[in-house]
């Protein structure tokens, strides 16, 4: 599933092609993954032609195309979603949902399990209002977060998975930055020291940045806007590792089901 270093390198790429171009026509657009706001696929249909993409923007792991009326163009890409600036001559890919036309380029939005969605914002209203901070960002602090794990019996794992208090964590990350940071992810998150706090969320910041620089984590299905999978599998340090060596101590990685999603951590290194 596509987060925020995926969602980040998407919306990069975007800005370097999309940007100041204008939609000359929606060639495909799908009811079924219309999901978000009070807009049909019909009436968005309607409304893009002749408008010009003002700016991409990411929250959390949504991206939100901007027009130069205000409005914005949601698309979040759920499980398997694929988000790419291809040739308007090249073939169109099975379960392709909504195709833009542009000039020579289409901007195409696949997904096969049809887990992600688009919707329509209106000028005015806030992306991504009813997200938690971003991870980057300089709202994440130590305070902040012991706020938010203040009396909070759910391992840590659940609570960095939910999008309202951090925008942009999923299974790959937090498990990747709780090993950064030696913590068990079946940890309550009222127990973590405010040090280990502080620990946690440079891990957070370092994981991230990696996985940007190396254009995200690609195991089947994400590729980024001109269709290259990432690389940032080759350096992850525990997630899909379980059974195998750690890299830091040499004990097994270990596996379990937390708060319904697979996790992978050291019972050495991290507790």
């Amino acid at each position: 599933m596509p987060e925020l270093p995926e969602v980040e390198t998407i919306r990069f790429y975007l800005t370097e092609t999309v940007l100041g171009q204008r939609v000359n026509t929606v060639k495909h657009l799908d009811q079924r993954m219309v999901k978000t706001g009070s807009a049909s696929a019909e009436e968005i249909t309607r409304r893009l032609p002749g408008r010009m993409v003002k700016s991409i923007k990411r929250r959390g792991k949504f991206l939100f195309l901007e027009w130069d009326t205000q409005d914005h163009l949601l698309v979040h890409l759920g499980m398997s979603g694929r988000l790419i600036w291809i040739p308007e001559s090249a073939p169109w890919v099975t379960h392709t949902h909504m195709v833009l036309g542009f000039r020579d380029f289409d901007l195409r939005l696949s997904d096969p399990r049809r887990f992600g969605r688009i919707g329509w914002l209106p000028a005015g209203e806030e992306p991504g209002a009813q997200l938690g901070v971003e991870p980057l960002g300089r709202r994440l602090t130590r305070q902040f977060l012991a706020q938010k794990l203040k009396g909070r019996s759910a391992p840590i794992k659940a609570l960095l998975l939910d999008q309202r208090i951090i925008a942009g964590l999923g299974n790959i990350y937090v498990d990747e930055s709780l090993f950064q940071a030696r913590i068990r992810p079946d940890r309550p998150g009222s127990s973590l020291t405010p040090a280990e706090i502080t620990r946690m969320i440079r891990a957070i910041r370092a994981v991230l940045k990696q996985a940007i620089m190396h254009r995200g984590t690609t195991f089947s299905d994400y590729v980024d806007a001109l269709g290259h999978p990432g690389e940032n599998q080759a350096y992850l340090w525990v997630y899909g590792r379980s059974g195998q060596e750690c890299r830091r101590c040499g004990h097994l990685l270990a596996q379990q089901v937390i708060a319904g999603r697979t996790s992978h951590f050291c019972g050495h290194c991290q507790s």
